[in-house]
């Protein structure tokens, strides 16, 4: 059982807390979400939804009641409970209706409300959402960054490290734009224990929905193609079309930038617009971690998995040498043939759809794959059986 009893804003000399007492499972907890204490005007108090989400998420993975003491905006209730929960049902979740108690209804409006947001994350989703977001009649005008699992599913200091450095360069981007920006962090990643990749939606619509004054329409970027849309317990990427049309307030409405385009369409829009060539960053390699190459002074490490398939990618649509500012081009050029068997490998082993969609690309390209690349294949494929030989 959850309880959530009240919300409430706190200040601090820097800092604005939007704050919620609940009673989860038995222990009383303190929940918050923090941003500038700038932004406080654009904060909404008249309903807990920031919360409510979050949690309405929770109960629904552990079987558990909720009840609400503070007012749900009226559209978001209509999303969770009669749109959303169904959806949960059909994907074998046992929660039912009468385990939410949201009887207290917000139909607050606010016509004030005028941004249009979008998170920046300098990956290829991130920037392709904010280039077609620029195009767009909703026009970008906002960014974010909020600091809710993606730089650690379980929060912490090492998460917030990381957060704060990313916070400095949107900061500077959003400026060299002329653009708005928005932050958030939040302890709820370290309160509800959640795994970030089946919860990443909700998270960070939940942190959208702390900004109801500010926000009329936001931007949230697809990593699954509606090719591949289905009902998937673990990645709610894949039924994004319905979590944007469930989750919206009384004034906010969310939209799903990408969803009919590919990995590689994404990487050719980006790839020959300039704001990305000095800016684009899709490393897993963190600044803390040991296992980077001192030598390497790109921003990127161009040896993890996802700077691997970026610049295959890249090379096959002959746009690499424009990101020679962020990726290590001799690092590359030295591994080329490996980076193109373990996505060879992954293809094989687990019909991987981004690999698939590489080497379809690489064969309309013309582009030249070579026989050493399905040697490396080859070791990559009996390299379990051997290792199990040898622990034998």
């Amino acid at each position: 059982m959850v309880e959530l009893r009240r919300i409430y804003l706190e200040e601090s000399a820097e800092i604005i807390y939007l704050k919620a007492d609940a009673i989860i499972q038995g222990e009383k907890q303190s929940l918050w979400y923090a941003t500038a204490r700038e932004n406080k005007d654009y904060i909404s108090t008249s309903n807990a939804d920031a919360f409510i989400l979050f949690i309405f998420i929770y109960c629904v993975f552990e079987n558990l009641e909720f009840k609400s003491n503070v007012p749900i905006s009226k559209r978001l209730k209509f999303g969770l409970v009669e749109v959303l929960l169904p959806i949960f049902q059909e994907m074998g979740f046992k929660t039912t209706k009468e385990m939410f108690d949201l009887k207290l209804e917000d139909e607050t409006k606010y016509p004030e409300a005028s941004a249009i947001g979008t998170a920046m994350s300098f990956g290829v989703d991130s920037f392709f959402s904010y280039i077609k977001g620029r195009e767009s009649i909703n026009k970008i005008n906002y960014l974010t960054l909020f600091n809710a699992g993606a730089f650690g599913q379980y929060g912490g200091e090492k998460a917030l490290g990381l957060f704060e450095a990313m916070k400095l360069k949107v900061i500077d981007f959003a400026s060299q734009n002329k653009l708005g920006f928005v932050w958030v962090n939040t302890n709820l990643n370290e309160v509800f224990k959640m795994p970030f990749v089946q919860t990443h939606t909700f998270r960070n619509f939940a942190c959208v929905l702390v900004f109801q004054k500010l926000f009329k329409g936001y931007y949230y970027a697809s990593g699954i193609n509606i090719k591949n849309f289905k009902l998937n317990k673990l990645d709610p990427a894949y039924y994004d079309l319905i979590n944007a049309k469930a989750i919206a307030a009384n004034s906010l409405e969310l939209y799903i930038s990408g969803l009919t385009e590919n990995r590689i369409e994404k990487t050719r829009a980006i790839s020959d617009n300039e704001v990305t060539f000095r800016n684009l960053n899709v490393c897993l390699i963190t600044p803390d971690n040991k296992n980077l190459n001192s030598e390497n002074n790109a921003p990127n490490c161009s040896k993890c998995f996802k700077c691997a398939r970026t610049m295959v990618t890249l090379d096959i649509l002959g746009k690499l040498d424009n990101f020679s500012d962020v990726f290590d081009l001799k690092v590359f050029n030295k591994n080329k043939f490996k980076y193109l068997a373990e996505l060879k490998y992954k293809q094989y082993r687990s019909n991987d759809v981004l690999a698939k969609e590489i080497f379809n690309e690489a064969k309309t390209k013309g582009y030249n794959i070579p026989i050493k690349v399905y040697y490396y294949t080859v070791l990559r494929i009996f390299q379990p059986i051997i290792r199990k030989i040898n622990n034998a």
